[in-house]
C-alpha cells in the first residue's frame, strides 16, 4: 500500500526528534477522553504501530472525563507550552479550538503522506475544514438512529419499522407498544423514551424541517420561534403531555443511564441512539437477551430524512514540538487499520468510506448498514460551526422542562428561548 509505505518512511525521519523516552526512544503524547473500555481499544489501534516502529513509544493520556472539562483541560497544556503531540477533538470543540489558532493544517503535510482526503467521506470532513485548511482528520462519526427491541414488536404483532417512515407511522408503532402488561391499570411498557438533552432530539427537531438557528448560525429568533420548529418541538414534547407514549413525567430529569436500562429490560421499545452505544447492547444481544434493530429517524411527512451526525478526528498543535512525526501518527489514526479495529469495537463507523462500506458487509447483523443508509441523510452539527454552543446546548432543557412540566405553550416557550439564545449569542460575537 502506497500511503504506509510513505507513512513508514516519514516515521523513520522524523522519529529522530519527539520526547526522549530512554534507551533512544521517542516518546509522543495522544490525549482523548477515552473511558477505561475506549482506552483499551486505542490500545489495541497503537499495538502494530509500535511493534513496526520500535523507537517510539505512544503514551495514551486518556482523561476519561466529560469532554468540556477535557476541551479546558488541553487548552491549558498548549498555553502553558506543554502540548500533546496528537489529541482527538470532538466535533463540538472545532471552533473554540481554530478560532484560537492553535491547531496545524495538516493540508500540507498529507501529500508527502500519501493520504486522499477524497477517501473520507465527504460530510464527516466538513466538519473539520475550514476553507482548504484541514485541522483534523476524521477518527470515525455516527448518525443518530432509532434501536428498537424485535421481541416487543413480535409480541404486539407490530411489523419492525422500515427507512424513510413517517412521524406517524412511528406515533401509531409506538401506542401500540404502550401496554399495560401486568392488568394493573397502569402503563409499564412504552413505545419510546423522551430526553430532555438536545443532542438526542437534535434528529427529530430536523426532520420536522425545523431548526435552532437560522443559516448563518448568528441568531434563533425567526427560526427557533418558525412554525416548522415549533410543529417539530409541540410533537416532540407531546410524547410527555398528551401521547403518554413514554415513561411517567416525573423520570424527565433522569439519565441516559435509565432509559438505556428501561430498554434493556424490555420496558421501552424504542430509543434514539447513536453508534457509540452499540457496544453497551452488545452484551444482551450476544447472550440472547436482546434481539434488536436499528431503524432511521422518522421524518414529518412533506419534510426529507434529516438526522445530525457526530464525528472525532485527530489534531495537531501548532505548538507540537516534532510536527511531521505528530502529523505522521494522525495520519495513521485515521487510516484503515486503526479503523478497523475501531469499528470492530463497535464505537463508531470508519470515517474512511471504503473502510465504513466494506464493514458493512461484514456486518451479519445489517446494523452498520443502517447507520451508513442515516449517514446520507446527516448535517453537521450547530456545535462544529459556532464556539458558544456549548451554553447554547445547556440552555435547551430548559425550554423543554417549561413545556413538559409547566404545561407552557410551546411557541410561547421556542420564542423566549430564541430570545435568550439570541443575547447568549450576540455576547460571543462581541467578545
Amino acid at each position: 500500500m502506497k500511503y504506509a509505505a510513505r507513512l513508514v518512511a516519514a516515521l523513520a525521519l522524523a522519529a529522530c526528534g519527539g520526547r526522549a523516552a530512554g534507551g533512544g526512544r521517542t516518546e509522543l503524547q495522544l490525549a482523548n477522553w477515552a473511558d477505561y473500555r475506549e482506552a483499551d481499544l486505542e490500545r489495541q489501534v497503537l499495538a502494530p504501530f509500535e511493534r513496526d516502529h520500535p523507537g517510539i513509544t505512544i503514551q495514551q493520556q486518556s482523561a476519561g472525563t466529560g469532554q468540556a472539562e477535557y476541551r479546558e483541560r488541553i487548552l491549558t497544556s498548549i498555553a502553558a507550552g506543554h502540548p500533546p503531540d496528537v489529541l482527538l477533538l470532538d466535533n463540538i470543540d472545532v471552533p473554540a479550538f481554530t478560532n484560537r489558532r492553535v491547531l496545524l493544517d495538516l493540508a500540507p503535510y498529507l501529500p508527502r503522506l500519501g493520504v486522499d482526503l477524497a477517501r473520507y467521506d465527504s460530510t464527516v470532513l466538513d466538519i473539520f475544514r475550514r476553507g482548504s485548511a484541514v485541522y483534523a482528520l476524521p477518527k470515525g462519526y455516527t448518525p443518530m438512529v432509532v434501536v428498537y427491541n424485535k421481541d416487543l414488536f413480535d409480541r404486539a404483532g407490530v411489523p419492525y419499522p422500515a427507512d424513510d417512515w413517517t412521524w406517524d407511522e412511528f406515533l401509531r408503532t409506538a401506542q401500540a407498544l404502550t401496554r399495560d402488561t401486568d392488568g394493573d391499570g397502569a402503563a409499564d411498557q412504552w413505545g419510546t423514551a423522551y430526553d430532555r438533552r438536545y443532542f438526542l432530539w437534535a434528529a427529530w427537531l430536523w426532520s420536522g424541517g425545523g431548526d435552532i438557528l437560522c443559516p448563518d448560525g448568528t441568531r434563533a429568533s425567526g427560526c427557533l420561534d418558525a412554525p416548522e420548529s415549533v410543529a417539530a418541538i409541540r410533537w416532540y414534547t407531546d410524547w410527555v403531555t398528551r401521547d403518554s407514549i413514554v415513561p411517567r413525567a416525573y423520570n424527565l430529569r433522569r439519565t441516559l443511564g435509565d432509559n438505556l436500562r428501561l430498554f434493556y429490560s424490555g420496558k421501552v421499545a424504542m430509543l434514539t441512539t447513536g453508534h457509540f452505544w452499540i457496544p453497551n447492547l452488545r452484551p444482551y444481544t450476544a447472550d440472547g437477551r436482546l434481539r434488536v434493530g436499528f431503524v432511521e429517524i422518522p421524518h414529518r411527512a412533506g419534510s426529507s430524512p434529516q438526522t445530525v451526525m457526530y464525528a472525532s478526528g485527530l489534531a495537531v498543535p501548532v505548538s507540537a514540538p516534532h510536527r511531521k512525526l505528530s502529523v505522521a501518527l494522525a495520519a495513521y489514526l485515521a487510516d484503515s487499520v486503526a479503523q478497523r479495529i475501531r469499528a470492530a469495537g463497535g464505537l463508531e463507523l470508519p470515517s474512511l468510506s471504503a473502510a465504513a462500506q466494506a464493514w458493512a458487509i461484514l456486518d451479519t447483523t445489517g446494523w452498520d448498514a443502517v447507520f451508513l443508509r442515516a449517514g446520507r441523510h446527516a448535517r453537521i452539527p450547530w456545535g462544529a460551526r459556532i464556539e458558544r454552543w456549548r451554553e447554547v446546548e445547556a440552555a435547551l432543557p430548559d425550554m423543554m422542562d417549561r413545556i413538559t412540566l409547566q404545561h407552557v405553550d410551546p411557541a410561547v416557550a421556542a420564542h423566549d428561548m430564541a430570545l435568550r439564545l439570541d443575547q447568549l449569542l450576540a455576547e460571543g460575537a462581541a467578545q
